[in-house]
């Protein structure tokens, strides 16, 4: 068995390498099994492609760690993307081992190509080919994933479990081990898995329109070369319960990956338009509506205040008179009484309104009653006392005082009495001066009716201190209420003015109101006349409602139609969309048609005809890519007019051929000569790209490769290096299985291939035509590369380099300083070194033999022959073999005993041919 590939990055953290067997169990045992995962590759054909994780093969112990898993169909995405997750899982940070026959190594490769493409489509598939050696092959996952996904029905799906068996389960006491995780209820016994999945494959699926021949077109050459894919059918196997798998439903929504869709942009413009403008329309309709009603209120409330303030003041007035004149009757001296008593009793007839009336003076501050008289009636229906109206005096006797300094006194005298009152204290005249007050206590039925509720206003009246002398609710006027902490009230009683109104927040009674005051030019009192705002706007407010109700259900209608119409502008950009995002995963077929005759129409149009124009271009791509270097190919899609220009880059140069390839070719048939060739260049080129070279040509069996060019490799020396080791080993293990396998030629088994490798400046770029170019290296440094791979025959060493490479590698690779040489066609002497190797791989004898070389080679410059040629002797000697170059160098230096050069001899050797 032998392992036909370097370690591949694979998933997240894990290692990916492939191993040939040929299906012998003699050929399994040399294998150490103790390392990584195995996973033994089988593939079918049940109407298309199927493969598995096979369960353990004869010739391995029974506890080595392999990963199992039934067979699935290539197309079948959705398990193979839980495959790929799951290993992901399973081989983080290990290495996972592929065993496969020869025939199935392009099919493995495709297979693991795919899993790490369906695990992350982000990466550039063309990227993923070229790490899996998979180079110029024409289809792509990315297409058959979408045309996998589209048309099939989402379903709930339980998929087969991915073991890892061996050691790992022992170690759990046969706890099967899963990516899932650990199912502790599993018992030894149990071996057979069965598991249910609820999709189906789709027909449509099965169609030839899926490109996932992912190199299906390259698994159908394998077999029109004569070699049929090996049935693996026969191995014994336990037989899981049959698999019935469909894809996930992934239909292409075009809002599912936006984050909002057209439809709703559309949507939410017009609805805002909408509500913008109707709302506009809606507040300054509102706005002026209600400032209309607030004017009107304005008016209306001063006008009531007007009017209701003219007839109190009419009616008190009207009571000042007679009070006046009743006073005068009390007064009058010479006025028999009986006659007296007849005009009270019969001015009491007539107004039953006054139920006292009395005459003070004052003397020293204090108000003396002088005479009075009661409303008898009144009196008696009321159960009113004399004493209850001689309270009410005593009560009051400072305010109604004010009446001796010439001003007019208005109370409310209510508290102790049954029914609503007033007072009035007015100052009248006694023989010519005013020493007296006439106090008067009248119903408030006199004026009481101007105050009753009307409408949505409350008018009431206060007199100068802001005490209710008249209010709709009678209970603030039998508590003679302070109402000064009114607004209102309390901006009457400040202002000048006899009318005035405002707006109001009024906190005891809660909410905004609007006021207005009318002086009534008596006693200081005035008539207020106060509306809600909340009822004065109602009609507003319901205006308000209503209009937005009617813009609440326009808005829907709106929604609805726009709904409906924006289809038929979203529909074919989303088909777009699902175009594009075909587009982008490869698939160029995309299967749309214009459905409008407007500029979306021509789009789509136009967006066919690109898609055409990306499928032609993708099919030259795709076999650019089976003649140049992806990496070109991807540089020169990026800016074709800059490789063309070409540009003077700092390079690392390689070149590599094969040794006696000529005798090789005269002794093998076509067919084997091409396999020989085919699997030594594709194992050499495989190690080139994996360390970031890139291939110029193949001339033959020769292989010419840059490194820094056409994009940027850090430490490009140093990969050159490791690539060129790595291919030396390579080919090692190449002849030890040609031979162990008796394949090709004696020669072929022993073929080994010389390398040379120089870095520094040199030209590069597209050389040739405008019709016909290829990408390529000119200069000084790519010639002295070839000079050396062409010397390495002389030398007899596989790898010969320049002073630049040995500068950059020295920590990690050995050495050996050769020869001082001038090649054909320069002058300047050139340093030559062999690689050895890895510094961490190199034996004792080897880089013993590399420094007793390199003191040879200096007492070789000091002419000092003899010493020189001992050196080079034992050299020879501590590496245990032929070593061409002591040879030669013993021969020169007995050359030169026998001849010695020239004084001006400088070292330098020159080579006379190529």
């Amino acid at each position: 068995m032998i392992e036909i590939s370097a370690e591949i990055p694979f998933l997240r953290t894990s290692k990916l390498a492939f191993l040939l067997w040929d299906e012998s169990p003699g050929s399994l045992e040399t294998w150490d099994w103790n390392e990584g995962l195995s996973i033994f590759f089988q593939t079918r054909r049940a109407g298309e492609l199927e493969f598995r994780f096979g369960p353990p093969l004869w010739g391995i112990p029974t506890d080595t760690n392999r990963i199992e898993f039934p067979f699935v169909s290539i197309h079948n995405i959705s398990t193979n993307k839980y495959l790929a997750s799951e290993l992901s899982k399973l081989g983080e940070d290990k290495t996972i081992y592929v065993l496969i026959p020869r025939a199935l190594e392009l099919e493995a490769r495709s297979v693991f190509a795919r899993l790490e493409y369906l695990w992350d489509d982000k990466v550039s598939f063309d990227r993923i080919t070229h790490k899996f050696g998979l180079t110029g092959k024409t289809s792509s996952v990315a297409e058959t994933v979408h045309s996998n996904q589209n048309g099939s029905k989402k379903n709930s799906v339980s998929f087969p479990p991915l073991e890892i068996v061996g050691r790992f389960s022992r170690k759990k006491e046969n706890v099967l081990v899963t990516a899932g995780g650990i199912d502790s209820e599993l018992t030894e016994g149990k071996e057979n898995l069965e598991y249910e999945a609820k999709e189906e494959i789709s027909p449509e699926n099965d169609s030839p329109n899926h490109p996932y021949d992912l190199i299906e077109s390259s698994f159908s050459e394998a077999e029109t070369n004569g070699k049929e894919t090996p049935k693996v059918d026969k191995v014994s196997e336990p037989k899981p319960a049959e698999v019935v798998v469909s894809q996930e439903d992934a239909t292409l929504d075009g809002s599912s990956n936006t984050k909002f869709s057209l439809q709703l942009k559309m949507m939410g413009v017009i609805s805002f338009l909408f509500a913008l403008s109707v709302g506009v329309i809606i507040f300054f309709a509102s706005f002026y509506f209600k400032r209309s009603i607030e004017l009107q209120l304005r008016a209306n409330n001063i006008r009531i205040a007007e009017i209701i303030g003219s007839k109190v003041k009419s009616d008190i007035l009207g009571v000042v008179e007679k009070g006046r004149q009743i006073a005068i009757t009390l007064t009058t001296q010479g006025l028999p009484e009986a006659e007296r008593r007849l005009l009270i009793k019969t001015f009491f007839q007539n107004d039953q309104e006054f139920i006292y009336l009395g005459i003070f003076e004052r003397k020293e501050n204090t108000l003396i009653m002088k005479r009075e008289v009661f409303n008898e009636e009144e009196l008696k229906k009321s159960s009113v006392t004399e004493e209850d109206f001689h309270n009410v005096v005593n009560r009051n006797r400072d305010a109604l005082a004010e009446a001796f300094n010439g001003q007019a006194v208005l109370l409310n005298s209510s508290p102790g009495f049954q029914e609503p009152s007033f007072a009035i204290a007015i100052p009248t005249a006694e023989n010519g001066e005013l020493d007296n007050a006439l106090v008067m206590i009248v119903k408030l039925n006199k004026i009481i009716g101007a105050f009753s509720k009307k409408g949505i206003e409350t008018t009431f009246m206060v007199n100068g201190y802001g005490t209710a002398l008249a209010h709709p609710k009678e209970d603030l006027i039998l508590a003679a209420t302070d109402l000064a902490s009114m607004p209102i009230v309390k901006s009457m009683l400040t202002n000048a003015s006899n009318t005035g109104q405002m707006s109001y927040l009024d906190e005891e009674l809660g909410g905004s109101y609007l006021g207005s005051f009318q002086k009534i030019g008596f006693a200081d009192a005035g008539v207020i006349t106060i509306v809600s705002e909340e009822k004065a706007f109602a009609d507003v407010y319901k205006s308000q409602k209503t209009n937005l109700y009617i813009a609440g259900i326009g808005l829907c209608a709106a929604l609805i139609f726009v709904f409906f119409f924006s289809k038929t502008i979203t529909k074919p950009v989303l088909q777009l969309l699902s175009a594009t995002l075909e587009i982008a995963k490869g698939n160029f077929k995309i299967g749309i048609k214009p459905t409008t005759q407007d500029e979306v129409g021509l789009l789509t149009k136009y967006f066919i005809d690109m898609g055409q124009g990306l499928e032609e271009r993708e099919k030259v791509k795709n076999i650019l890519g089976s003649m140049i270097d992806p990496v070109v190919v991807q540089e020169a899609m990026v800016d074709l007019a800059a490789l063309k220009r070409g540009s003077e880059t700092h390079i690392t140069a390689f070149f590599s051929d094969v040794a006696s390839f000529s005798t090789i070719s005269e002794q093998l048939k076509s067919a084997d000569l091409a396999a020989l060739l085919n699997e030594y260049l594709s194992a050499m080129t495989i190690l080139l790209k994996k360390h970031e070279g890139v291939l110029d040509k193949y001339i033959g069996d020769a292989i010419v490769g840059i490194f820094n060019a056409p994009v940027p490799v850090l430490d490009h020396e140093l990969k050159a290096a490791r690539a060129s080791v790595d291919m030396v080993m390579k080919l090692a293990e190449l002849r030890e299985y040609w031979t162990a396998n008796n394949l090709y030629s004696k020669e072929a088994q022993v073929m080994d291939a010389r390398i040379g490798l120089n870095s520094g400046p040199a030209k590069v770029g597209f050389m040739g035509t405008d019709a016909l170019a290829s990408y390529t290296m000119m200069g000084d440094t790519v010639n002295l590369a070839a000079r050396l791979e062409a010397a390495g025959k002389d030398y007899g060493v596989n790898i010969l380099i320049t002073d630049p490479i040995r500068d950059s590698i020295q920590g990690e690779m050995v050495t050996r300083y050769l020869d001082l040489v001038r090649v054909k066609g320069k002058n300047e002497p050139v340093k030559i070194h062999e690689l050895i190797g890895y510094r961490s791989l190199i034996a004792p004898g080897q880089l013993e033999a590399a420094e007793i070389y390199e003191s040879g080679f200096n007492a070789y410059l000091n002419r000092d022959w003899g010493k020189a040629i001992q050196l080079f002797t034992n050299s020879e000697k501590a590496k245990g073999h032929k070593d061409k170059s002591s040879r030669m160098l013993i021969e020169r230096c007995e050359e030169y005993k026998l001849n010695p050069p020239e004084p001006s001899w400088d070292g330098v050797f020159t080579r006379t041919h190529k």
